[in-house]
């Protein structure tokens, strides 16, 4: 008896570990995880009709074993607001949906409260280690991207771990024909309204260049207003929220680029002037001063030869030789772009999406969403991933197409990737100086404004927004005149549109965001 028993358990102790293979075999044959994935496709994405066509998703799909059946639709904000919208209605929701969902009516817990999204905690804390990692080791980033109760809705969009020395969260400023400033007198880039006012006279009585400066009609209140302490939007003081449009410094702001247009500073035709329109004028030597992104700055390094000298700038300030308080600044979390994957109440497989978004959150996903694949778009220099000449010779093309960090999405961007992508000299000085600035300390985080609430604000705010654009372009231009009596009346108006309600909500969101 003693002989069978022992014969038993030999023949138990070879065959259980050619049991254990063989169910992991058969979860392998079950076949890959199947999800649907509704995203907006960046402009930057050409020659691809679908994300499973490009080397990135192909990568994670292989990666993760699952298989994913995308819709993609415009990233075109007028375009992605419609299809979104028609989303909304749908009886069929896809399994994972790619959105701003800070600007979802009502906010992010209407999303939930509306059946459209699950909330993540309990999903993050059974499937998600990389995220939750990432949360509970930056609890104030983690703060940004919950409701006022501490729910998650999302898998982010984070531009880096923090605000400090973080050169992803500036990515636009004023660019300067340096040699044309030095050849009229100036060895140094203007750094208030007066100084600049200074330059561009200079520069139009030389004749140099036909316009001194042109800006595109959604960056002139980023290049001015920060010269008055004054911005279009809401912000923080001393624990006071308060909206630009309301303050007394605006009208000083618009009298200043009254003045500009009047006497021919400032381009009389900005308002039909875009991104590509900017670089045309900036290129060709039409304009001496613009405003864009920083390769417009890269692209003027090297095609407008030797005797050009580019430089940009740090924000335009009130006093010189201070931060300015306002400038173009992104948050770490980023709730502008449709790049927060947010899971639907439709999903069945909650645990295979949930390790799906999740990827990206651990060291081999950040590598990938930030420098594709290596021995192809990178390899490991001394420790850093550095992209390889395939990357370099197109930039742009191979970045959208086999990582992310160039297009955004539920990710965790690497500063690394832009220290490579600014490639110039000109270009990592206008990280530095864009990055002075003192507005970290009044800018508004993404609070989460009532469900109840939000309807009424959003309401708000698309009237005032329009108003305010629509009357500050005539007051500029003087299709309005510009005096205390019509600048009184035109923030009478703004007032009668609801703003100052729309201030307490915000205030009572804020005080709730600062209490969790």
């Amino acid at each position: 008896m003693k002989k069978v028993l022992l014969l038993a358990l030999a023949i138990m102790m070879v065959a259980l570990p050619l049991f254990a293979q063989g169910a992991q075999e058969g979860s392998k044959a079950s076949g890959p995880d199947k999800l649907t994935y509704w995203a907006p496709m960046s402009a930057k994405i050409k020659n691809a009709n679908d994300f499973s066509e490009l080397p990135y998703w192909q990568e994670v799909m292989k990666r993760t074993n699952t298989e994913i059946e995308f819709t993609n639709v415009s990233s075109e904000t007028k375009i992605l607001g419609e299809q979104f919208s028609i989303l909304q209605v749908s009886s069929d929701l896809p399994d994972i949906v790619e959105y701003k969902w800070a600007s979802y009516v009502g906010g992010p817990q209407s999303a939930i409260d509306d059946g459209f999204i699950i909330p993540l905690n309990d999903v993050f804390e059974k499937y998600c280690p990389n995220i939750t990692k990432y949360l509970n080791e930056h609890p104030d980033i983690a703060k940004e991207c919950s409701t006022d109760d501490g729910t998650y809705y999302c898998f982010p969009f984070f531009r880096g771990y923090d605000y400090n020395n973080n050169s992803l969260l500036f990515s636009e400023g004023i660019i300067y024909r340096m040699d044309i400033l030095k050849k009229l007198g100036f060895d140094k880039t203007p750094e208030t309204a007066d100084e600049l006012y200074d330059v561009l006279v200079a520069i139009k009585k030389s004749g140099l260049v036909e316009i001194p400066m042109s800006v595109r009609p959604d960056h002139i209140n980023r290049v001015f207003a920060p010269a008055f302490d004054s911005w279009d939007s809401w912000y923080v003081e001393n624990g006071v929220v308060k909206h630009g449009y309301l303050e007394a410094n605006r009208y000083d702001y618009l009298a200043y680029l009254r003045k500009l247009y009047a006497e021919g500073l400032l381009d009389n035709d900005y308002m039909s002037v875009n991104k590509n329109g900017m670089n045309s004028m900036f290129l060709s030597g039409k304009i001496a001063i613009g405003y864009n992104p920083g390769s417009l700055i890269a692209s003027a390094v090297k095609t407008m030869g030797p005797d050009v000298e580019i430089s940009s700038a740090k924000p335009l300030t009130k006093v010189a030789g201070t931060n300015s308080k306002f400038a173009k600044m992104n948050t770490v979390f980023d709730t502008t772009a449709s790049s927060a994957a947010a899971i639907t109440t439709s999903c069945k497989n909650i645990e295979a999406a949930a390790r799906l978004l999740d990827y990206a959150y651990g060291e081999e996903g950040h590598m990938l969403a930030n420098f594709g694949i290596e021995g192809v778009t990178y390899e490991m220099v001394n420790g850093y991933p550095t992209y390889t000449d395939f990357v370099k010779q197109n930039a742009d093309d191979v970045m959208a197409k086999y990582m992310r960090c160039s297009v955004n999405g539920a990710f965790i961007q690497d500063p690394r990737y832009i220290e490579q992508y600014y490639d110039t000299k000109e270009q990592s000085e206008a990280l530095s100086m864009w990055a002075q600035t003192d507005y970290g300390k009044y800018m508004l985080p993404p609070v989460s404004v009532p469900s109840e609430d939000g309807a009424k604000v959003a309401s708000i705010v698309n009237k005032v927004n329009t108003f305010a654009e629509e009357m500050e372009t005539k007051f500029i231009t003087g299709a309005l005149e510009l005096n205390e009596k019509t600048f009184k009346e035109y923030q009478n108006q703004i007032k009668a549109f609801g703003l100052e309600d729309a201030l307490v909500i915000y205030q009572k969101a804020y005080d709730a965001y600062m209490a969790k």
